[in-house]
Formats: structure tokens, sequence, C-alpha cells
């Protein structure tokens, strides 16, 4: 496919798709931090006494911000998965 051919519509909707490709790339360290502090290292660091009970309080919003960021990354990708139709243009036997 020659780049030149493309017009604007085509380069923003590439832009588009890999912008949002972009911020799933970086949401996806958010979102597996943030479970991980909450689902193994607050219990486990609670129950050798490196940390008080206090911090069981903290686990629910962490469980919060994981599972929505994992969910709200899922939507991004399905959405920007969606909208990259110029995909069948470069491989279109795979569309078959």
């Amino acid at each position: 496919m020659d780049p030149g051919s493309l017009n604007i519509a085509d380069w923003l909707m590439r832009l588009t798709a890999l912008r949002i490709l972009w911020i799933c790339l970086l949401m996806a360290p958010a979102a597996a931090v943030s479970l991980l502090v909450a689902h193994a290292i607050i219990p486990s660091a609670v129950d050798s006494h490196h940390l008080s009970r206090k911090w069981v309080i903290i686990r629910a919003p962490l469980y919060l911000f994981g599972f929505g960021t994992l969910f709200l990354e899922i939507i991004l990708f399905i959405y920007a998965f969606a909208n990259m139709t110029f995909l069948s243009e470069f491989y279109p036997r795979f569309w078959q």
C-alpha cells in the first residue's frame, strides 16, 4: 500500500487507534500493580505483622481501581480493534 495515497481521514483513523493502543499499554501495568498489591502483598504483609491491620482498608479501593482499569482497558482495546478497518487492506485474506 502506498502511503502517499492515504488521505487525512485515513491517517487520523490510524493515529486514533495507535493512541488508544498506547493508552492500553500504559494502563495494563497500573491495573496489574494495583491488583497485585491488593490481593497478594497487603494480606501477606498484614499476616506476617509487617503492616498493621489498618492497611486492610486500602484493599477495597485498590481492587476497585484495578478492576476498573482492567475493564476500561478491555473496552478501549475492543473500540480500537473495531476501528481498525484499515487492517483488511493490509491483510485481506485474514478477514475472509
